[in-house]
């Protein structure tokens, strides 16, 4: 078993998804900025209340926009390392293929952090979990961020065939 883990942190391609991922993430979180100032001003828009609204508002809308984009990207990265890479020589509905596998292992990571921080608040008193509400919204938000991860596999993949790895890049998916 110790030996599978030494191999598996040993397989090489983790710098292209580690900057495919981080490249998600910054545009996630950018996206995820200007829908909370729109979401703010339309919300200001429609009432008559002040600033100390807008800045409540883009406040709120901020925060949940940061939550799902994290485990979003730490789920493209180990996906992109370790279960199903982009190479220089797969066919482009292949690349589609395991970006949907990888944005599926980031909705998997933001269901299970949700999961846990439901479970956090309810052992606190402050709520109680609603499993069926989490998966909904995780579904939602796999969904919205579905065009940005194929986006950004492609590009990778297009930047993986100018400049192809000096060595052979597979993973767990390569290998069944």
């Amino acid at each position: 078993m110790t030996d599978d883990l030494e191999r598996a942190l040993r397989r090489p391609g983790a710098l292209p998804a580690l900057l495919a991922a981080l490249g998600i993430l910054g545009a996630l979180v950018v996206l995820g900025f200007l829908q909370a100032t729109l979401a703010a001003l339309s919300a200001v828009a429609a009432t008559p209340l002040g600033s100390e609204f807008f800045a409540e508002v883009w406040a709120t809308q901020l925060a949940a926009a940061l939550a799902g984009p994290v485990p979003i990207a730490v789920g493209v990265f180990l996906c992109f390392w370790q279960i199903a890479p982009i190479a220089p020589g797969l066919r482009l509905a292949h690349v589609v293929t395991r970006a949907l596998l990888a944005a599926l292992a980031g909705g998997v990571l933001l269901l299970a952090a949700g999961l846990l921080g439901g479970l956090l608040q309810w052992m606190l008193g402050q709520g109680e979990v609603a499993p069926l509400a989490l998966l909904f919204r995780t579904l939602w938000v796999l969904v919205s961020v579905l065009p940005v991860v194929v986006l950004g596999a492609v590009l990778l993949w297009g930047w993986l065939q100018r400049h192809p790895p000096k060595r052979s890049v597979r993973g767990a998916l390569d290998e069944v």
